[in-house]
């Protein structure tokens, strides 16, 4: 109940409308996130980013997507590591989610840039929230292989 009431303040403050705070806030939650759960969190974050705004919406849609992303590599993939990488530039900025478990979530379809249809709300909801800010969900995954999704908005 903590944590979802840390979510709401930080989504509806609007000193964090910028990327950094977008970047910092994600890379400390799924650092959390993972802590007490056997699966190793690396980050590779950008010491740096541009003061690029962003809108209370665009964030919370970036978290929910990214939290989606996490959930699915705890509960299915039985995965031991996830690393999380943030890029920008371009105007584009990117946040690559990615694990070393047996890509279990979407195995039958390969690699999707489409909304999947029969794996559930979760991965339609990413892609769905991805849309509602301009940007794209990837995802990537194979039988026996590690899974990747990719964030991107402009």
């Amino acid at each position: 109940m903590l944590h979802s009431l840390d979510e709401i303040v930080w989504a509806v403050n609007p000193q964090n409308d910028t990327l950094e705070h977008v970047a910092s806030y994600i890379g400390q939650y799924a650092q959390e996130y993972f802590q007490m759960t056997g699966i190793q969190c690396e980050l590779d974050i950008p010491t740096q980013l541009p003061p690029h705004p962003l809108s209370s919406q665009m964030r919370h849609h970036l978290f929910l997507a990214t939290h989606e992303a996490l959930t699915n590599i705890l509960k299915h993939s039985g995965a031991t590591r996830a690393r999380i990488s943030m890029v920008f530039n371009d105007a584009a900025f990117e946040i690559t989610i990615s694990d070393d478990g047996r890509g279990s979530i979407c195995r039958h379809r390969g690699k999707t840039d489409s909304p999947p249809t029969a794996s559930g709300d979760g991965l339609s909801n990413m892609h769905r929230r991805l849309a509602d800010i301009g940007g794209h969900c990837r995802i990537e995954s194979r039988p026996g292989t590690a899974q990747t999704y990719g964030l991107l908005f402009l």
